[in-house]
């Protein structure tokens, strides 16, 4: 197995690298993100996956860009998943606007927003389990 495979199964190996990105609206890259621009940075740098920018939607608009996920196969390349999270599922929260993070394993959830950096809350964290709408894998992952 190699080394970056490892930390890819290592509990928090790669999102420990993404914890303290400061929160910027419309942010896209380590300097600052929202919550699309830290799932976005996660796909591309961990996994290799482009997924759409949506610059032109700012957090305060994500009502937008949620849907796009939270509506799952209708909308690819979005699964939904019933059961049990695996590590880079994308968790659509509840907000004003719509939230997403990403999933770091099956209790465990990566997001920013304006309140705070990036951080990784346990997702029965009093702060997150009330607001948890719906689970969803890219089909490149599934």
């Amino acid at each position: 197995m190699t080394s970056q495979a490892m930390r890819l199964l290592a509990p928090a190996g790669w999102a420990a690298d993404y914890v303290g990105i400061p929160f910027v609206d419309g942010g896209r890259d380590r300097s600052g993100l929202d919550c699309w621009g830290l799932v976005r940075l996660v796909y591309a740098e961990v996994l290799g996956i482009d997924l759409p920018s949506h610059g032109e939607v700012s957090a305060h608009d994500m009502a937008r860009v949620t849907p796009l996920i939270r509506e799952g196969s209708a909308c690819a390349p979005w699964l939904p998943v019933a059961v049990v999270a695996h590590p880079f599922d994308v968790l659509v929260m509840r907000g004003r606007p719509l939230h997403v993070g990403v999933m770091v394993d099956h209790r465990h959830v990566l997001h920013v927003e304006a309140s705070t950096a990036s951080v990784i809350v346990a997702i029965d964290n009093p702060q997150v389990r009330w607001r948890r709408l719906s689970l969803h894998r890219h089909e490149a992952l599934a």
